[in-house]
């Protein structure tokens, strides 16, 4: 199971970051899991639009851990 990260820095200062974590995950393979990383860089000027996405990660969970699909 993987969860999708994506990191945001502020326009013109690139040391001002933030991670946005998926909150639709977690996913079975970590192909998915990009995809949806890949979604979430593409969807952040809507929200953030002073931000930029520099970099995304797939964080494989340890297991034992619970889906949290609905």
């Amino acid at each position: 199971m993987f969860k999708a990260l994506v990191t945001i820095c502020f326009i013109g200062m690139p040391n001002n970051c933030q991670t946005l974590e998926d909150q639709l995950g977690p996913y079975e393979t970590e192909f998915d899991c990009k995809q949806r990383a890949l979604s979430i860089s593409r969807q952040v000027y809507k929200y953030y639009p002073q931000w930029k996405p520099t970099k995304y990660m797939c964080k494989k969970l340890s297991s034992g851990r619970l889906k949290w699909k609905i």
